[in-house]
């Protein structure tokens, strides 16, 4: 567990741009691929990509930094509805949770299977039920969260199977570069 929490070579300005292009490519995908049904509910999006990339081959470290830029720039970006600050929290949850089960690149089927459930039932049936609560009502967040269940069933093959083929293409190109660099050295 030591090495988890490792700040070693997280921070270096080839993994500060590749995070810097993902969130690049986060905010992309929020704006143009990301289906609302209200201001306050989404129905399909494909963010998860580049956080299940970064927590997958940075860490917890760059997986909260990832989260709460990627949140705010995102927001920023592309306001809908008022800025809920609190949503940055279950950015990093849902970043965490899939850094504990991804990093170092171990792509494997079942546990992404498991990040998407666990992110599915701490995160978006949990923390996003009690920040909608909170900000729009007991009501609607009972609603949102019941078609909201039904969405994340939907959707859970096809992000499964979206995380692993963009990983282990975000593997190959970084074990790439860093072929190339020893190279030149």
């Amino acid at each position: 567990m030591k090495k988890f929490f490792s700040l070693e070579n997280v921070f270096s300005a080839q993994n500060l741009t590749i995070m810097a292009l993902l969130v690049a490519v986060d905010v992309v995908l929020a704006r143009f691929t990301t289906i609302h049904i209200t201001a306050q509910f989404t129905l399909v999006s494909f963010e998860y990509i580049p956080a299940a990339i970064v927590s997958a081959l940075f860490g917890p470290w760059a997986a909260i930094v990832f989260g709460v830029v990627a949140d705010t720039v995102g927001y920023w970006s592309n306001p809908i509805g008022p800025y809920l600050p609190v949503w940055a929290i279950s950015a990093i949850v849902g970043n965490l949770i899939t850094s504990t089960f991804l990093y170092r690149g171990k792509f494997d089927w079942w546990r992404i299977i498991v990040v998407r459930i666990l992110i599915m039932l701490i995160v978006t049936m949990g923390l996003n039920f009690i920040w909608q609560s909170i900000y729009f009502g007991a009501a609607a967040a009972k609603y949102y969260n019941s078609v909201r269940i039904i969405s994340n069933l939907v959707q859970l093959p096809i992000q499964v199977i979206l995380i692993r083929f963009f990983g282990k293409l975000a593997l190959k190109i970084t074990e790439r570069m860093e072929n190339s660099r020893h190279s030149a050295e």
